[in-house]
């Protein structure tokens, strides 16, 4: 296959949005989808290539493999050991044990499902997993694993339908990505059968199953309309667009922008061919694998000094584009040259040897419970509430819902008590982190609970988090629970969000007009970190104000705002800002021992008592104004 500059070109319109979305640079919401374009451009060139090599009866399994062994795994060990070294200087036990397991993943080029597996509501943010960025590299060599054997196998007992066969292939795999979606986004997100369909374009392009345009009005359209679609969804679409909407746009994109030069070069093909686009297209692989680490280790824990954000955004940018230099210069250009004098034995030995060295390491990191001995007692103590466990506290699967697939357990959750006063917690995980806390300093109260992740407790839909089982559930609450059951009170609670104010106070009229006693619970003070990681930060930088420094801006002022609009709407509001923070300042722990939260927000088990023992005392005082006022 003929070199094209124009390709290269495309990889730098790949690389570019992601480098500049990880980083944060405005205007560049939809960035992510570059990946998507990543993975059209691979399977054009290297299905071409195989295909080509079958043909000619040339094609060996042993050459692909040294070839991707040779391309891929000298720079990604480079930046594998580089990112080690850093982990180990920066992480906290609990957080280099959680590397440990990932890098131990992306050495196998499985680490789209560890982080498939590992992802969820309450996990480590995406922004501190310095490999988070090698899942769409398992992804690709899982495709790599699977696609040649294939191909030999279609063109040795179909050759006539081999095309129709991976067009079917290609089909089935969208049909189960848009299928799953509807159930679980990050299975769709991360893992190759649900990704494949987007490689198998460029795949079919390659070998002549997707035409491509002749006359030179059709390359330009056909051009343009790829680069449009390119720029449109990474200028306008956003992480709360559904996701297979845009990888569709994004996929179908390449695919046009890379036919429309393949029978004679386009104008967006001579675009792309400019020299500058085409040299950030050459060092792509190597931006790619390391800007996300960087960008990782200056947000958690400051590799350098900046006089502002956006200063700190244009050094990351530079020191990024600077290293891909290196690396591409240093470290993919002599392992490329070395293909042909490299021996298959010497190449798999040499890649064995390296990985059995990192699995080796990783386990020995495990073993050693991720080498607390570099920090001092206190910092360890507290980090380790980075992997707290909740769903004893929260009781996930039966009164919270993480997932469509979990049901609630109304005999449980919400079985009323003859003998107490029955009040129901509705809402999302900021209520569920109060009912252990609530139950704890109100045994003379059962209180029953009802909630699910990303859900506002509305009687109407509304909220851009709803889902199908925060509906459910919802709808059940409220239309039929409470319409067939005499309930002392209902406490609404939420991690409230300004647009929440128009939804809550709709619930608020509708449960005023059917004479439901309603309290409404304010929200908690939030970090923009995890608290535990923050407070470690304290002991390790002799910072002992920067946990409080780093409290997420305006959640006072919707406080005061939420209050004023319950109580115009005849409604009891209970703030729980309050119960945290007075005088300026929040309290940070429970105990002498135990952080307040152990996440950017969540409670942990010792502060929901506390703070359910703060609440309760206005809880009864509400209790005993509304006894003497009936």
């Amino acid at each position: 296959m003929k070199y094209r500059a124009d390709i290269d070109g495309l990889r730098a319109l790949a690389v570019v949005p992601v480098l500049l979305y990880h980083i944060g640079v405005p205007g560049f919401s939809g960035g992510f989808v570059g990946v998507d374009i990543f993975f059209v451009i691979s399977a054009y060139l290297i299905c071409g290539m195989i295909d080509a090599d079958i043909r000619s009866r040339s094609f060996s399994l042993g050459d692909f493999y040294k070839r991707r062994i040779l391309r891929i795994l000298p720079a990604l060990f480079v930046m594998f050991l580089v990112t080690s070294v850093l982990a180990y200087v920066y992480c906290l036990p609990v957080e280099l044990q959680d590397y440990s397991r990932s890098l131990a993943g992306a050495v196998a080029s499985v680490s789209n499902f560890y982080f498939a597996q590992t992802a969820g509501y309450f996990e480590a943010a995406a922004e501190t997993k310095p490999l988070l960025h090698t899942w769409s590299l398992g992804v690709e060599e899982q495709f790599y694993f699977v696609v040649p054997l294939l191909m030999l196998l279609a063109y040795r007992f179909a050759p006539r339908r081999a095309k129709l066969l991976f067009a079917i292939a290609a089909t089935l795999s969208f049909a189960a990505a848009l299928a799953v979606s509807y159930r679980n986004q990050t299975f769709v997100f991360y893992l190759t059968p649900f990704r494949a369909w987007e490689l198998a374009l460029g795949a079919l392009l390659a070998i002549g199953f997707i035409p491509a345009p002749e006359t030179g009005f059709w390359r330009n359209l056909c051009g343009a309309t790829g680069l449009l679609l390119l720029l449109g969804v990474i200028f306008l679409g956003s992480s709360s667009a559904p996701l297979l909407l845009l990888t569709s746009l994004a996929s179908v994109g390449a695919t046009l922008v890379i036919a429309s030069s393949e029978r004679g070069i386009s104008q967006v093909g001579r675009l792309l061919s400019l020299s500058p686009i085409v040299f950030i297209g050459l060092i792509s692989y190597s931006l790619y694998l390391w800007h996300w680490p960087l960008t990782v280790f200056q947000r958690t824990d400051a590799l350098f000094s900046a006089d502002s954000p956006a200063s700190a955004k244009l050094t990351l940018i530079v020191l990024s584009v600077g290293i891909a230099y290196l690396s591409w210069k240093l470290v993919e250009l002599p392992f490329r040259a070395l293909a042909r004098e490299t021996s298959k034995a010497a190449a798999f030995g040499a890649a064995s040897t390296a990985m059995a060295a990192v699995f080796t390491l990783c386990g020995l990191t495990l073993i050693v419970g991720g080498a607390p001995s570099r920090f001092p007692d206190r910092a360890v103590e507290i980090g380790a509430y980075l992997a707290y466990d909740s769903s004893s506290q929260f009781r996930t699967g039966r009164c919270f819902l993480l997932t469509n697939r979990q049901q609630f357990d109304a005999e449980t959750c919400m079985k009323l008590d003859s003998t107490r006063p029955n009040y129901l917690l509705v809402g999302d995980s900021h209520a569920a982190h109060l009912w252990s806390g609530l139950a704890s300093a109100m045994p003379e109260v059962n209180i029953m609970q009802a909630t699910a992740s990303l859900c506002r407790p509305a009687v109407l839909p509304g909220s851009r988090y709803d889902t199908r089982v925060c509906r459910t559930l919802m709808r059940y609450v409220f239309d039929d629970f409470l319409v067939n059951n005499k309930i002392d009170k209902v406490l609404l609670a939420a991690s409230w969000k300004d647009e929440d104010l128009p939804i809550l106070s709709t619930t608020l009229e509708i449960l005023k007009s059917r004479g439901v006693d309603v309290t409404v619970l304010g929200p908690i003070v939030e970090y923009d970190a995890a608290l535990p990681r923050l407070l470690a930060d304290e002991i390790l930088r002799d910072s002992p104000a920067s946990a409080n420094a780093r409290r997420t801006p305006g959640i006072r002022e919707r406080d005061l705002a939420m209050q004023e609009m319950v109580t115009a709407r005849g409604a009891t509001y209970l703030s729980v800002y309050d119960a945290v923070c007075h005088n300026g300042h929040c309290d940070e722990f429970a105990d002498d021992r135990v952080p307040m939260q152990f996440d950017a927000g969540h409670l942990t088990a010792k502060g929901s008592v506390e703070v359910g023992r703060r609440l309760s005392v206005f809880l009864r005082k509400f209790a005993s104004a509304d006894h003497a006022s009936n």
